[in-house]
């Protein structure tokens, strides 16, 4: 196996029968002990996606296997992840939007193709949402709050756990007046909610 961190090579000491995820999380170790979080993980030429990570974790690592890990600063990947999430939302806004028309129009053909789209942006941006709060919430990605302004921090959406899969499960049912409800009650203040909370996130800023 062949390990590079930020183009340097790197000597592991662990067992041959490793698995992709013992040299990660060792990797990862390292990294962090030196005040840096991972940005991206390539192996053997290919970018591997959090999703992907999971599912190779218990596979064992081949003898020729080349492993690349860029790294960055937790708050260089901070703004980062507020400015993708910030993006997402506008367009994921703006797709809904259009999707509820149609929707409410009863145009089906034009819905259909947006709205695959849309339920795929919507999967990213809850999973990044979580990880962003949840990153805050143990310190990783620490805040530069001025004095006296905690408060005008404006608080998460609560209720965002379930949409999706009340969206998906209404859709399964054929039910489209009820996902155009879904979306116009439920998804899109949830959206406009959580923007709200990266936006003011994105003026505090990281340290």
């Amino acid at each position: 196996m062949r390990l590079r961190i930020d183009g340097c090579d790197v000597s592991l000491d662990l067992p041959a029968a490793s698995t992709f995820g013992d040299v990660l999380a060792e990797a990862g170790r390292r990294v962090t002990s030196e005040g840096r979080v991972v940005s991206r993980i390539v192996v053997d030429g290919r970018e591997i996606s959090t999703s992907f990570e999971r599912e190779m974790a218990d596979r064992p690592v081949a003898g020729d296997a080349g492993i690349e890990i860029s790294t960055t600063t937790p708050a260089a990947l901070f703004r980062e992840a507020l400015e993708g999430a910030v993006d997402l939302s506008f367009a994921i806004r703006r797709d809904a939007g259009t999707i509820l028309s149609a929707l409410r129009s009863g145009d089906l053909a034009a819905a259909g193709p947006r709205y695959a789209g849309c339920i795929e942006s919507l999967g990213t941006f809850f999973h990044l949402a979580g990880a962003v709060f949840n990153a805050i919430g143990s310190g990783v990605f620490p805040l530069a709050v001025p004095p006296g302004s905690v408060g005008e921090l404006p608080s998460p959406p609560e209720a965002t756990a379930g949409i999706l899969q009340r969206l998906l499960r209404t859709q399964k049912e054929n039910d489209w007046n009820a996902v155009a409800d879904i979306l116009e009650r439920e998804i899109l203040p949830n959206i406009e909610g959580w923007s709200a909370f990266f936006q003011a996130l994105k003026e505090i800023g990281a340290e």
